[in-house]
């Protein structure tokens, strides 16, 4: 099943707390205008308890605008729908003025799962003081909520911020949003003391293009029913109470009800609720299945396919966005590795403007192995014998191909079957290689595989391959597979994704390994579930 998320953003608009940065804290509300946002958000929970399971959703996420964890509603709703099968978090955005005991005291005392909620705590310096604000953050951490705090990166702020960062539990991430309103760019120096309170700060600053395709798995639905992706797109075409209609008619299937197509028109994923909802891989990598929470996972390694992943289609260096990502990743101590078909000198120069961030990978498909720790290098080759080079030209005579071999100080790794560009290898070609591979083996040979990518028919050992080296590299580490990380998009890098824990982060359409092949599992380009 798809792991969907619901941000929530109710008809409320006002705020307990009067920052003078903020129109929200000007703004009265009337007791009409609580009890309408009560109506419509104990409806939206209904709604969920009673369709979740043909809406599939695993996430939902409370980003109001003003305050809303101090009304009493907002915190009965958020452990109803803690404790619906299927739903995996619920958040919201709070600048936890009600404090740690209210939080606690009414969402067990409603039966919430703990272990479910999260809490997206923002520290206003005009508000509240460290001292306050930090206490109610450990209290909330300790008792099993996972959480997390942050603020604008208003430079009057800095060193208030450094001292909150020094108050707050070590498991706690303090997250700087870029100030909208600075009216000039960050100094280096700046970025550069931002970045030592938040290693993810840069991504503030590099965020992505706009891209609806990484986006169909989300929905921000408004306190009147209209959805939108995320909280600065168009609104859709389809309400929450059609598509919860939609939903009614389908209870019984596996299936689900399918999203409606998602709509954007902006350049730039501008904020973080915005680039932090996507579906994409670094977003996966750094924090976990449901990354709109904020609340990064603590690895110790983190291995990056290079083609449609590192590098997107159409592009000839890794995006500034990402690097951003990297780079934060390796300051917090997270070594990094290419997972490659490519050897490891054509994986340098491909990403030449983030190769120092990495300590070697797995390369040739898995063939070849490279630790880099200190200086000092660790290798390990997956060895072919020779012999297979001439079977290998006798193998369909007549086709038109030629033997590439890669060898690493004599040692035979990986053999290329290579085409001219405009010419691919079919998956009943590869089909055939395989089956020739294995009479091979069965006459005495080392057993070797074959995959195909486009013009090129890739040859390994069979027990070469992506997987295998995460396994390898974990161990020669001295780190569970579990404190890993993998991302990928195709086939190859299927095992070694699920092996670590990030099968869902799988783009909606895999890369196949050969064309015209129905895979596994998998769905093919065009066609989606749900």
């Amino acid at each position: 099943m798809e792991k969907r998320t619901v941000l929530y953003r109710g008809i409320l608009k006002s705020c307990n707390y009067q920052c003078s940065y903020c129109p929200l804290s000007k703004r009265p509300v009337s007791d009409r205008e609580l009890r309408k946002d009560r109506s419509r958000w104990e409806a939206f929970v209904c709604s969920l308890e009673e369709k979740q399971k043909a809406l599939q959703i695993g996430a939902v996420m409370v980003v109001p605008y003003g305050e809303a964890l101090i009304h009493d509603w907002y915190r009965e709703g958020l452990a109803r729908i803690t404790r619906i099968p299927g739903i995996e978090a619920a958040g919201i955005q709070t600048n936890l003025s009600v404090g740690a005991k209210k939080v606690l005291e009414d969402f067990t005392g409603q039966g919430g799962e703990l272990e479910k909620l999260r809490i997206w705590a923002t520290f206003h310096p005009e508000m509240t003081k460290i001292q306050e604000f930090s206490r109610d953050v450990k209290e909330i951490s300790q008792a099993g909520i996972h959480i997390c705090a942050g603020a604008v990166g208003a430079p009057e702020y800095l060193e208030g911020l450094k001292e909150l960062k020094k108050a707050l539990p070590k498991e706690v991430y303090l997250w700087i949003n870029a100030m909208d309103g600075l009216k000039r760019p960050y100094s280096q120096e700046e970025i550069r003391q931002w970045e030592e309170i938040d290693p993810y700060f840069s991504r503030e600053l590099f965020t992505p293009p706009g891209n609806k395709e990484v986006c169909r798995e989300r929905l921000l639905v408004e306190g009147d029913g209209r959805l939108r992706i995320c909280n600065i797109s168009p609104v859709l075409g389809k309400s929450w109470e059609e598509l919860c209609a939609e939903a009614e008619a389908v209870l019984d299937s596996e299936d689900g009800v399918s999203f409606p197509e998602p709509v954007c028109a902006r350049k730039r994923c501008s904020c973080y609720l915005a680039y932090g909802g996507r579906r994409d891989f670094l977003n996966q990598v750094l924090f976990g299945p449901y990354p709109v929470f904020r609340i990064p996972r603590r690895i110790k390694a983190a291995f990056f396919d290079i083609d449609n992943t590192l590098i997107p289609q159409g592009k000839t260096a890794v995006p500034q966005s990402t690097a951003a990502g990297l780079k934060a990743l390796k300051a917090l101590g997270c070594r990094l590795f290419f997972a490659t078909s490519l050897p490891w000198r054509e994986a340098l120069r491909r990403c030449a403007n983030v190769r120092d961030l990495f300590d070697g990978g797995i390369f040739a498909g898995g063939a070849h192995l490279q630790v880099v720790t200190e200086g000092e290098k660790r290798e390990y080759f997956y060895e072919m014998e020779e012999e297979i080079i001439s079977r290998l030209k006798n193998w369909k005579g007549g086709q038109n191909f030629r033997v590439l071999a890669f060898r690493q100080r004599g040692i035979l790794y990986k053999i290329t079957l290579l085409r001219p560009h405009q010419n691919s290898w079919t998956w009943e070609e590869t089909e055939d290689l395989e089956k020739y591979l294995k009479s091979m083996a069965a006459s005495g040979e080392k057993p070797a595989r074959a995959f195909s990518q486009g013009n090129c028919l890739q040859i390994v050992l069979l027990e070469a391959n992506k997987e295998n080296g995460v396994r390898t590299i974990c161990q020669w580490l001295g780190i569970s597979v579990k404190e890993a990380a993998a991302a990928g998009d195709s086939q190859e890098d299927l095992e070694m994704m699920k092996l670590t824990g990030l099968y869902h982060a799988l783009p909606k359409t895999i890369t196949p390994l050969h064309p015209g092949k129905p895979e596994q599992g998998l769905r093919q380009p065009g066609k989606r579930k749900g």
